[in-house]
């Protein structure tokens, strides 16, 4: 019996073979993980029929299906993000759900990670609103220990996760001054970066409304 053979397969794919009389499915599917380009990754399922375990996976990023925006169905969708997050060391936690706003806390090596805020807004945020459309208003990350005060200190202390980062590109970073809404931080390096920096700075001081640079 000559086995089914895969020539050109697209971006999600569904082949049915009978062997021995089972009706199997193959699901083919490529993703590319928003995180970082780890490159292109193949997911194999296999079941014995069609709704085999259709009510015990999650809804997977591919499934056209909207959802009502609660806190089990966020948890439920962050289950296609989460193999991705888990292989660096992390993971997510969703912390409330209320009036259009998601909360999310962002596990281990996640949390600490330079990268953090792309996480949140190019992979996490982007399949959140593929899912629950319009009903997600913002996304945000809490963090587990907040900052009594934003002082100069505090934020330059938030800043040291990414000073490597920046050292490699041969630029560095200074937060200068501290007052209400605006914070002054002295800075040199690619424009690329100085928008991370400037997001993290308002993530994690959400007081801070305006970051301005001076070389």
């Amino acid at each position: 019996m000559a086995a089914p053979t895969l020539t050109s397969i697209p971006s999600r794919t569904t082949l049915n073979h009978q062997i021995h009389g089972l009706q199997l499915k193959f699901s083919v599917s490529t993703f590319n993980p928003p995180i970082q380009n780890r490159g292109r990754s193949v997911r194999i399922r296999l079941s014995s029929s069609p709704n085999h375990n259709q009510n015990q996976s999650s809804p997977g990023l591919y499934s056209a299906k909207k959802f009502e925006l609660t806190a089990s169905n966020v948890d439920l969708v962050l289950e296609d993000v989460r193999p991705y997050l888990i292989a660096d060391g992390g993971n997510v936690d969703v912390v409330s759900v209320e009036d259009g706003v998601v909360s999310l806390r962002l596990q281990g090596a996640c949390e600490s990670c330079p990268s953090s805020t792309t996480t949140m807004t190019m992979g996490i945020e982007r399949v959140l609103k593929e899912k629950f459309g319009d009903a997600v208003k913002d996304i945000r990350q809490v963090y587990d220990n907040q900052p009594k005060e934003t002082t100069v200190e505090a934020v330059n202390s938030h800043l040291d996760v990414l000073r490597p980062a920046i050292k490699n590109y041969g630029g560095s970073v200074e937060v200068l001054s501290v007052e209400g809404e605006e914070c002054q931080v002295k800075y040199v390096g690619p424009d690329s970066i100085g928008s991370g920096i400037k997001a993290a700075i308002k993530e994690r001081f959400p007081d801070i409304l305006n970051v301005t640079f001076s070389s």
